[in-house]
Formats: C-alpha cells, structure tokens, sequence
C-alpha cells in the first residue's frame, strides 16, 4: 500500500515562506537598485539582519542566484502555459520570443531585475542555446530552421533578443511594435524567409493570463 505523501513540518513550512519572502524583497531591490547593491542594502530593504540573509543564501551571490532562479522559473511556467494553446512548434517559438520582449508590461519588476543583471552580467549564449536543443532539432527537422551552424544562428538570434530586452527596459514606455520588428529581423538568422517571418510575428498572440507572483 503506498504511503501517504509525508506533509511538512510547520518549521519547514516557515522557513519556505520566509525564503519565499526574502527573494521576492531581493527581487524589487535588484528591480530598484541593480544588482551591485551591497548586502547591507539587501538586508535593509527585507528589515533582517546581513547574518539571516547568509544563513539562508550563504553570500550575496547566493541570494543574487535564488532571485534569478525564481524568476526565470515563474516566468518559464507561465511562458509554457501561454504559448501551448498554439498549434506549431515554429508559431509557439516565435510568440515566446515576442512574449520575452513584452516583459516589461507584463511583469515590470521581474523584467526590470532580468535587465539589469543582464547589464552587468556575462550571459553565456551556448548554455541558452543548449536549454532549447529539442525544439530548435524538431524545426531543423521540419526544415524551418537552416541546419548549418544551428549553434552560431541561435546565439545570434538569442543576442538580438536579449540586447531589445535591455534597450526596451531603458525606454519609458515599452514599444512592442519597435520589439516584434527585431523578432522578424532576427529570424532570417535562423533561416526563415522575410515574407514568412512577418506573417508569424504579425499573427496574434495567444490570451495572456497574469504572470505568477
């Protein structure tokens, strides 16, 4: 018989909560102050001391990390769940990237804090391309993506990308017309022609649900 799954400890349960707590205040102040504020201005925005935030994190590079990681994944999830209702592999590709671009509407704080570590941190391409291997391979299969230096299109593409998601979050108002049209440029790297490229950033994006907190 199998066992019931064993339910937390109320400890366990707070210590969750507080961590929960703790990267979300990291979070507005990276969103606020970049990711070069010093740990004492961590602390000070979460009203603890500098010793919880390393007792639970270890450094300030350990909670600068468990930021990141909760936002990526939220994000992720949400991203996955939106584009799914879509019926190509190519159509949910493309959406995604325009999504990624329209950001800073729909999650300006968690976009703001993904700007400004990408300001000042080195992003490495090949790990990003690496993560969409499988679906990058199912386009190449279906001869939609260009199969010679698939490796080298996609850190192209994926730099155009990041380097409009930066310039957007340094606008005062986001301009997803200007955004989709560095998407549609972007995809001749990957091989699509231009006629095809703008018919799939011109077409609709699917319903956008609100983006987890």
């Amino acid at each position: 018989m199998p066992r019931a799954p064993v339910k937390p400890s109320r400890q366990t349960a707070h210590l969750a909560r507080r961590r929960a707590e703790l990267i979300a205040s990291a979070q507005h102040t990276v969103a606020e102050s970049g990711p070069e504020a010093s740990i004492e201005h961590f602390a000070a925005e979460a009203g603890v001391s500098i010793a919880t935030l390393y007792k639970h994190f270890g450094s300030k590079d350990g909670l600068l990390a468990a930021a990141v990681i909760d936002g990526q994944h939220r994000w992720e999830e949400w991203m996955s769940a939106t584009v799914s209702v879509i019926p190509s592999e190519i159509e949910q590709f493309v959406a995604a990237g325009r999504l990624a671009l329209r950001g800073h509407e729909l999650q300006p704080e968690l976009s703001h804090m993904g700007a400004s570590i990408l300001r000042t941190v080195r992003i490495d391409l090949g790990t990003l391309v690496s993560e969409m291997s499988v679906r990058i391979e199912r386009l190449v299969a279906e001869g939609i993506v260009r199969s010679d230096q698939t490796d080298l299109r996609m850190r192209l593409y994926l730099a155009c990308l990041i380097n409009e998601f930066v310039r957007q979050a340094s606008l005062p108002k986001p301009t997803p017309d200007e955004a989709d049209a560095v998407v549609e440029l972007a995809l001749a790297l990957l091989g699509l022609t231009p006629a095809r490229a703008k018919k799939l950033v011109r077409a609709p994006l699917p319903p956008l649900g609100a983006v987890p907190q």
